[in-house]
């Protein structure tokens, strides 16, 4: 299972490093200029609004790249290969009226998920994310560390235990909600290497659906925003 996961995610990274060069070129979409309050990333570019969020990403364009500050990034899914996932795996993140739709069932080795892939990012201002979703079942959301990601995934994790993410599972409901996903609330599960959760390397926000050994992965998740909340 860690093997699979594992060539996945390093698939994900060329998509990623393309994505890096349309940043470069000024193509990455939401820049947080709506917000009110200054603050956010250390080029000044980001802010940080009246309610304390940073916003990354509320869909509005069409690519799946994200900019707020010195936080940027870009969306992908990626699965365990054992059925098809909505967008194929690793060709981005569609967005239409404002929101994107994953979908997908059958995952019978690890699941699948869609990762908000940060090419690593300073985190200690935050205490956490708000997602604005909706859909069907639930969904784990994972924060990937170095310490909790072998060295090929850019991480420092050596032996058993690696893709042990700090995590917290949640609930989606018919109607859009705002999910409050607060870093000291994720824990590694059981049979993770232990590690101690550091914000100063994130690697990405994974939104994952699990199998087991007797019931199948199926993802049905809407996404409408993303944004940081700032540390009191």
């Amino acid at each position: 299972m860690a093997t699979m996961e594992r060539t996945v995610i390093r698939r994900g990274l060329g998509l990623v490093l393309v994505g890096a060069l349309a940043v470069a070129c000024g193509s990455g979409d939401d820049d947080g200029s709506d917000a009110t309050t200054p603050g956010g990333g250390s080029d000044g570019s980001g802010t940080i609004d009246a309610n304390g969020e940073l916003l990354l990403d509320d869909l509005d364009d069409a690519d799946a790249l994200f900019r707020a500050g010195d936080v940027s990034g870009e969306w992908f899914t990626y699965s365990d290969g054992t059925s098809p996932i909505t967008p194929p795996d690793h060709t981005g993140l569609v967005a239409v009226d404002g929101a994107a739709h994953v979908s997908g069932s059958g995952f019978s080795d690890w699941g699948a998920g869609l990762s908000a892939y940060f090419r690593s990012v300073d985190l200690t201002a935050y205490d956490g994310f708000r997602l604005r979703a909706r859909g069907s079942g639930g969904i784990v959301i994972e924060l990937a560390t170095p310490a909790t990601s072998p060295p090929n995934e850019g991480g420092t994790c050596m032996g058993g235990g690696c893709f042990g993410h700090f995590a917290m599972s949640i609930a989606l409901g018919a109607e859009y909600a705002d999910y409050d996903i607060t870093f000291a609330d994720l824990v590694q599960p059981s049979w993770a290497q232990p590690a101690a959760l550091a914000l100063d390397g994130v690697i990405s926000l994974n939104l994952v659906t699990k199998a087991t050994a007797t019931t199948p992965g199926s993802l049905d998740l809407w996404i409408d925003r993303l944004a940081l909340h700032a540390a009191p």
